[in-house]
């Protein structure tokens, strides 16, 4: 009709649908949707993303707390680094620590997995060894400066650096004197052998061994050390004219206290299977568990090689 304006070209006609009736337009309404999505999917879930970043952090720090211990080192590095924390504990090493540490060596290596090698290897290697050098231990670090002099000259430097010669002679005569030693080390080296080696040598017959290779083939790897540690000690003592007897009771002592420690920890370990299984019979009226325990009891003695080897080194000393 004549009275609908928006027939007439130019003009806006306004259409109304579904989605326009809320007020709302859909335009754009996929996009918004699919960048909610990718929000949501980068964000993930909250509390998941929590938990992995505090695993993270719980394994970087167990990470670098076994780094500090062990100074990054790894391996056999590492191991010996453990072995060396373990005997300065036990058999009481000097502060300053040892200038040459056995638990770096290859014998200590050799008696500590026995499995690995011939027994007639590691007797050898022993009789090669030179233990002199596990004796030494380091210097205190002091500071040895200089002496400083004050002389009024007329000039701003008034004060001159000059050498001490009370340091200088000081330095001299330790240089002199017996560097400090300890048995610390000879200690722990023969109580890892009596954990490690039977007391008795095995049978290891060649056509090619003579008579006297044959007599040391009868002593155990324990043995022969303990022989060679002696006659170590007994020249040191009469080289600084020092008392046999003591040096070696200062060498064997903390041997049988190690193997005292370890008697005491094998006994509980075996007693407190009986305990347990005691106390869960009478709590069930069953006596299972007490039989069990009581076979603990009467196993074989897991220190029966090292007490023999311990008590054979005092023998020999």
């Amino acid at each position: 009709s004549s009275g609908d304006w928006s027939d007439y070209p130019g003009s806006r006609r306004r259409t109304t649908s579904t989605n326009h009736a809320t007020g709302r337009s859909n335009y754009g309404g996929t996009r918004r949707s699919n960048n909610a999505n990718n929000n949501d999917n980068q964000k993930g879930n909250p509390i998941g993303n929590w938990i992995q970043n505090r695993a993270r952090e719980i394994r970087a720090r167990h990470r670098n707390r076994q780094r500090d211990q062990v100074g990054g080192a790894v391996g056999t590095e590492a191991k010996a680094i453990k072995n060396l924390q373990v005997n300065a504990k036990d058999f009481k090493y000097p502060e300053e620590g040892f200038i040459t540490p056995v638990e770096h060596s290859l014998l200590y290596a050799m008696i500590e997995f026995p499995e690995n090698y011939p027994e007639s290897v590691i007797r050898n290697e022993i009789e090669d060894e030179d233990f002199t050098q596990y004796l030494y231990v380091k210097e205190k670090e002091t500071k040895r400066g200089e002496a400083t002099s004050y002389e009024d000259d007329g000039s701003d430097n008034d004060v001159q650096t000059q050498p001490n010669n009370n340091d200088s002679q000081t330095a001299t005569q330790q240089s002199e004197e017996e560097q400090p030693v300890s048995y610390g080390q000879l200690s722990a080296l023969l109580a890892l052998s009596a954990a490690k080696n039977p007391s008795t040598a095995s049978p290891e017959k060649s056509s090619s061994t003579t008579e006297a290779e044959s007599d040391d083939q009868t002593l155990s790897v324990g043995e022969t050390l303990c022989r060679k540690l002696l006659r170590t000690i007994t020249r040191y003592a009469d080289a600084n004219s020092l008392d046999r007897n003591h040096e070696i009771r200062e060498f064997l002592d903390p041997i049988e206290r190690r193997c005292a420690v370890r008697n005491e920890k094998a006994a509980l370990q075996q007693l407190l299977p009986a305990y347990a299984g005691y106390t869960l019979s009478l709590v069930t009226g069953n006596p299972l568990p007490l039989l069990l325990g009581a076979a603990a009891l009467t196993g074989p003695d897991p220190m029966m090689e090292e007490n023999s080897n311990v008590h054979g080194f005092r023998g020999l000393g």
